[in-house]
């Protein structure tokens, strides 16, 4: 430690310098201030030290994520191909299983039908009789009597039908 020389002031605020009357300190707040290193690193530079961080690991992590996405692309190509293979094969399954000749093997083991024969036709030189109505639908007398009566009734009824409704 530094002693004080014997005309210094105990007060003052450099060591060694003599505090007379005719000498007067300048206000604390007009000195500059002085930085020592104190073992701490200012604010800015730990912003800074973030800041430069975040930066790097930005493109690592859009890297890492386009990288990712691009997997997933793959396994999901690789499904739909599977997919589309599978689709193809069971289409192709389904036409042999619509074939003709697998529907008649078919049929002669599981419902014993027999190939068809040859069919006959027959030419007839003559037309067909005309046809007749049985006996049991054709109109009896007792009805035919009442007949006439009943159409001046349904022509009556037509009259007044046609005055109330428009056409």
């Amino acid at each position: 430690m530094t002693a004080l020389k014997p005309n210094a002031a105990p007060d003052s605020p450099i060591p060694g310098l003599a505090h007379s009357e005719t000498h007067r300190a300048w206000p604390r707040m007009l000195l500059p201030t002085r930085h020592r290193y104190t073992g701490r690193m200012p604010a800015w530079a730990w912003i800074t030290l973030i800041g430069l961080c975040i930066a790097a690991a930005l493109p690592v992590v859009r890297t890492s994520s386009i990288t990712e996405s691009g997997m997933e692309l793959r396994t999901l190509e690789a499904e739909r191909e599977r997919l589309t293979s599978e689709i193809r094969s069971l289409a192709a399954h389904v036409g042999q299983l619509g074939s003709l000749s697998r529907v008649q093997q078919q049929a002669q083991e599981r419902m014993r039908m027999v190939p068809a024969q040859p069919t006959v036709v027959l030419e007839l030189s003559e037309s067909p009789p005309a046809p007749t109505l049985p006996e049991r639908l054709l109109p009896s007398a007792e009805h035919s009597a009442a007949e006439p009566a009943q159409r001046t009734q349904r022509s009556v009824w037509r009259t007044v039908f046609e005055l109330l409704v428009f056409e």
